[in-house]
């Protein structure tokens, strides 16, 4: 008999343009007969909507699922007939069955949608070729060997009722609200695919451009956060699988091969291309982080270039979708079992390394709005959740989406770890050469919110996710240096092993008149030419005083004195207020 084995599982994830959006491209199986929803959207819907008008409602059934945008009536030829985005969801209420109305969607729309676009009713993915889906949630995060699963806890409360059958015992059992929280911790990292969600965004700008007229560009359009197809003005010289730097800047291109960026550049990888001069559209092979506005420059990338990515705090997190998927130890795919939680915020993080070890990093608690499966019936639900004819039966959470399985479907990491040998940690401006272990935490006191709302398809999940106040620590293990004497200042670099001490007690207050300011950490690891990852504490790299210009504080360093007759160390705990991490290397496009 073949059996689940953990060890056959794979997790992938995706960023999301808007709240609870999972993102993919997917026709599905187009349902026809005069008996099938067939109609537009009667105005523009935004990626994170969960509701669309719709200028008509016949023949709709709770429970269908149906495809917003791309061609009226076939499946979709990404390329072809369509360049635009396209994506399946299920009803799950509405307004009218005639005339115009309102669908309830099962979840958040991954994209925006401009008014007019088409809406048809289907029902399976299309796997027939290539073209008609493409799939953004396939990017490994690290190596890691466990998950923790977010699957749905549901609250489930009894309740007891006046009766002379009570017996002291519950009477009956209700069900309350969903909760979806997992974890992803202790990452090998290979990359910076997972550094950005649990801190702000990411910005990149590459080393070099080609330099020419044939290698510059316009948007003709606006792009969206979350668009996966962009229309330039000028496209002579794209070759699939080039680089693209969209600068955020408009009017005249730069005049030389030298970078130029404006407040949100971001590097795009070409997927396909089609049409020519002002009508040329480019799918990307990951979505837009940013908004761009018509007539912003996008210049070609030089070959073999480096490139650097900036990530700094922000207000707002992106979030994130999962995709966890298993296949049985027959290696049947009809038995693969999967599931898709959207909505991710990451809660808390953290960055690890220890001595003889590789440089760690983990999702320590996502929160989530909700999950998707593809456990289509089970014998005892019945048919009356979904009476559609053409629905699936059965279990909630059912949803039509891509197969996420074999290896041409993940963006694998190739790169190496970074190894703690590698690193190099400075404090108070001096490079510590004794660190054994470090560990940097991250949390951003998510909070999942419950709103009076309508509510269907027994989605009781949290409303939306809310960022609470952002908090750091760091802590560290310091074998002491050498010694010296007391009196060394240690601003002419005499850092002797009561430094630390020293530091306690001036509880970062050096003496300035304004007040405290703390000291400067930063930590380095290099793993090669123009290939590293820089934390800087606090972001720009200076400690002062006033708001929001402090640097770390030392919390707690007791120097404890042990009976094993080693060398003294010291447990160092820290808080800060800023981080930015600027990662070095060869990846042009991160999620």
């Amino acid at each position: 008999m073949a059996i689940y084995r953990s060890d056959q599982s794979q997790l992938t994830f995706g960023a999301e343009a808007a709240q609870g959006g999972d993102i993919e491209l997917n026709s599905g199986t187009l349902v026809g007969g005069g008996s099938d929803v067939d109609t537009t959207l009667s105005s523009a819907a935004n990626a994170g909507d969960i509701t669309i008008a719709v200028a008509d409602t016949e023949d709709v059934s709770v429970g269908d699922f149906i495809r917003i945008g791309g061609p009226d009536g076939a499946a979709a030829t990404i390329g072809t007939d369509v360049t635009e985005e396209f994506e399946i969801r299920r009803i799950v209420h509405t307004t009218a069955t005639d005339g115009a109305g309102t669908y309830t969607l099962d979840r958040p729309l991954g994209f925006y949608h401009a008014s007019g676009d088409t809406v048809e009713e289907v029902t399976a993915v299309t796997n027939t070729t290539a073209n008609e889906f493409y799939s953004y949630i396939t990017n490994v995060p690290g190596v890691y060997e466990s998950v923790t699963a977010p699957d749905m806890a549901p609250t489930i409360e009894p309740r007891y009722y006046l009766g002379t059958a009570a017996k002291r015992q519950a009477a009956e059992f209700y069900s309350g609200q969903q909760t979806y929280a997992g974890s992803l911790g202790g990452m090998v990292l290979l990359d910076a695919s997972p550094l950005r969600f649990p801190l702000g965004k990411m910005i990149t700008n590459p080393s070099l451009y080609l330099h020419g007229s044939e290698y510059s560009s316009d948007l003709q359009a606006e792009a969206k956060k979350g668009d996966v197809w962009i229309n330039t003005k000028n496209a002579t010289n794209l070759d699939v699988g080039g680089y693209l730097h969209i600068t955020d800047e408009s009017g005249t291109p730069p005049s030389s091969t030298t970078v130029q960026s404006g407040t949100n550049p971001e590097v795009v990888k070409v997927q396909s291309t089609t049409g020519s001069g002002t009508g040329t559209f480019i799918q990307l092979s990951q979505p837009l982080r940013f908004d761009h506005a018509v007539d912003v420059n996008v210049q070609e990338v030089a070959a073999s270039p480096y490139y650097t990515h900036t990530i700094t705090p922000e207000i707002s997190l992106d979030t994130i979708s999962w995709h966890l998927h298993m296949r049985d130890s027959g290696e049947t795919a009809a038995n693969d079992f999967d599931r898709r939680y959207y909505g991710g915020m990451v809660d808390s993080a953290s960055i690890t390394a220890e001595e003889g070890g590789l440089l760690t990093f983990g999702w320590d608690t996502v929160n989530f709005m909700g999950m998707l499966h593809n456990q289509e019936d089970q014998a005892d639900a019945g048919t009356n959740i979904f009476n559609s004819a053409n629905a699936a039966a059965g279990m909630p959470k059912f949803a039509v989406m891509n197969t996420i399985s074999g290896t041409s479907d993940i963006n694998f990491p190739s790169n190496n770890p970074y190894y703690f040998s590698q690193g190099v940690v400075k404090l108070f401006g001096s490079e510590v050469a004794r660190v054994r272990s470090f560990n940097i935490g991250i949390s951003n006191a998510t909070e999942p919110r419950y709103y009076i709302s309508g509510r269907y398809g027994r989605n009781r999940g949290p409303s939306e996710i809310r960022e609470g106040r952002k908090s750091y620590t760091m802590s560290c293990t310091l074998a002491l240096p050498d010694t010296v004497a007391a009196t060394s200042d240690a601003y002419t670099g005499a850092t002797g092993a009561t430094e630390i001490f020293k530091e306690l007690l001036l509880e970062g207050n050096y003496g300035d008149a304004a007040g405290a300011k703390g000291f400067a950490v930063q930590v380095v690891f290099t793993r090669g030419t123009n290939d590293s990852i820089t934390i800087d504490i606090p972001g720009d790299g200076t400690a002062n005083t006033g708001l929001n210009g402090q640097g770390a504080f030392i919390t707690s360093a007791p120097h404890n004195v042990t009976g094993d007759g080693s060398a003294l160390q010291v447990d160092v705990d820290m808080i800060f207020r800023d981080l930015k991490i600027t990662v070095v290397d060869g990846i042009g496009v991160y999620p």
